[in-house]
């Protein structure tokens, strides 16, 4: 058993993220971790949606090609120096960019929705993220999350 100590009065406790529309998001990079699959090794990724409390995950496999696009496309854009030798996933840790995001319905009823990242962009400004924009981690009202339908993202106004 672990002793904690801790004083939870004030923190709010929070069931889970309510699904963000389909649309541009800004994220960051927050983890990553090798595992193996059926079909061979995959990186299984981890996403901040840069202000929102949600997070995002995404698998790429290192075994087919269209994978492996992916994974360059997410170094090219998210500004790594050397998209073409990448040595260690953490080297993306921290890095930014906009993702696309869509819904995905499991089709037997098993699950619940959850967001899938369709692609990667770059980010247009680095600049334009006011400093009033909480972090991810801090937990902001789901009316907040809405998608960039004009191509810029929404503290762009």
């Amino acid at each position: 058993m672990a002793n904690l100590g801790i004083d939870l009065t004030g923190i709010e406790a929070q069931e889970g993220f309510d699904l963000l529309p389909p649309g541009d998001y800004h994220a960051r990079v927050a983890n990553s971790e090798i595992k193996e699959g059926a079909k061979g090794p995959y990186i299984q990724w981890e996403f901040e949606i840069v202000g929102k409390p949600n997070r995002v995950w995404d698998i790429m496999s290192l075994s087919n090609k269209i994978s492996l696009q992916r994974l360059k496309t997410l170094a090219t854009v998210a500004g790594h120096p050397n998209p073409n030798n990448l040595q260690d996933t953490e080297e993306l840790h921290g890095l930014e960019c906009i993702v696309k995001l869509k819904i995905e319905h499991d089709k037997t009823g098993m699950y619940d929705d959850k967001n899938r990242i369709s692609s990667f962009k770059p980010l247009k400004n680095k600049s334009v993220m006011p400093a009033n924009v909480p972090p991810a981690h801090v937990a902001a009202s789901a009316d907040a999350a809405q998608p960039v339908a004009t191509g810029k993202m929404p503290w762009e106004a």
